[in-house]
């Protein structure tokens, strides 16, 4: 009886006729695991009829893996951990498993589309354009078109639109709270819409926390210049260890020196490993969990690896997704020091 609530649940899901708490309670059984065949035939089903449709690119699949990875309550849509296997065949494998988490996620903003329309006929035979704007909710990294990063707190979103972003300037607007590390560009200037407030930079690393439930809007700088103000005036230019605090409703604000640390408290809970070789990799494990990791051969140090861990995941976790990742095996010592073995990377 379930499955047949469930096949109709996800039919409809693809023809977007489901109200909000019918997508609820499709995400809820999805989660619980029991349809990942049903899933993963539909999947390839979809894919053979859609074959002019270019998935992903080999970093969004790299995300996509390290979000499946890092996800211990996600869907088993695919199992890497008991068969190794080369990273480069793991990403080919993610054009059905990206598929699969965009489908049961909503990730849309995870596909790039070759040959779409750029319009939809209506009812009416009107000509609708597609929305280009992109949108990310909840806790996440978020690579942007010029390279930059975000780092997006809890209960936080951010939008903007794919089809301006790095023309003239990288716009994005921000509910709640994030973390930006901002790729210079001195021709393109970088603004972060939070109500009437906006925040411009030229490249540099700062914290925003714009909650709806609070009355203020805080900038922090961790390193560079950020200019905050509004459409009238500029409250002022801050450097690192230095904060703006606006009123939302007054637009009154104050500047004061803030240890950046106290701002980016929340962000220590995260550990994100972006684009980085394991002897980075394994000293900011390290430090997180405080323990003592070695690497018994040389050339594991020239493994890279990206990956992100948002959700307090304990570290045996996280050891399984690094070693799944880079082909090796970890071990704890009679010294309680943890072991990571494998050939490596040339």
């Amino acid at each position: 009886m379930q499955q047949k609530v469930f096949e109709e649940l996800f039919e409809n899901y693809l023809q977007n006729n489901l109200s909000e708490a019918e997508q609820q309670k499709l995400m809820e059984i999805i989660q619980s695991g029991t349809h990942d065949d049903f899933i993963k035939e539909k999947i390839q089903l979809l894919m053979k009829e859609n074959q002019n449709v270019e998935i992903l690119d080999k970093q969004k699949s790299d995300d996509i893996l390290n979000f499946i990875l890092s996800q211990s309550s996600a869907p088993k849509v695919i199992s890497i951990h008991d068969n190794k296997r080369s990273y480069r065949k793991i990403g080919r494998a993610l054009v059905a498993i990206a598929a699969a988490i965009t489908i049961l996620f909503a990730l849309r903003t995870a596909f790039v589309y070759e040959n779409v329309p750029n319009a939809i006929k209506t009812k009416e035979e009107n000509i609708e354009k597609v929305s280009s704007v992109l949108a990310f909710n909840g806790k996440q990294l978020i690579r942007l078109p010029d390279g930059s990063t975000i780092i997006l707190n809890d209960k936080s979103s951010i939008t903007y639109d794919q089809n301006d972003f790095d023309k003239e300037t990288r716009e994005v607007t921000l509910s709640g709270e994030a973390y930006f590390d901002i790729k210079r560009n001195e021709k393109k200037p970088f603004i972060v819409h939070t109500g009437k407030v906006s925040t411009k930079v030229l490249g540099t690393a700062f914290n925003i926390n714009a909650y709806d439930t609070s009355d203020n809007i805080e900038v922090t700088v961790e390193r560079g210049k950020v200019q905050v103000g509004d459409v009238k005036k500029t409250y002022g230019i801050i450097t690192p260890n230095q904060q703006i605090k606006v009123n939302k409703n007054t637009l009154d604000f104050q500047q004061n020196n803030i240890k950046i640390e106290t701002a980016i408290a929340w962000k220590s809970n995260y550990l994100i490993l972006d684009d980085i070789n394991m002897e980075e990799a394994v000293a900011l494990i390290s430090q997180k969990y405080k323990v003592s990791i070695v690497l018994e051969n040389e050339n594991i140090k020239k493994c890279r690896i990206t990956a992100s861990f948002l959700n307090e995941e304990d570290l045996d976790h996280v050891l399984k997704v690094v070693c799944s990742v880079i082909e090796t095996t970890y071990h704890y010592n009679q010294n309680n020091a943890i072991v990571l073995e494998g050939k490596g990377c040339e």
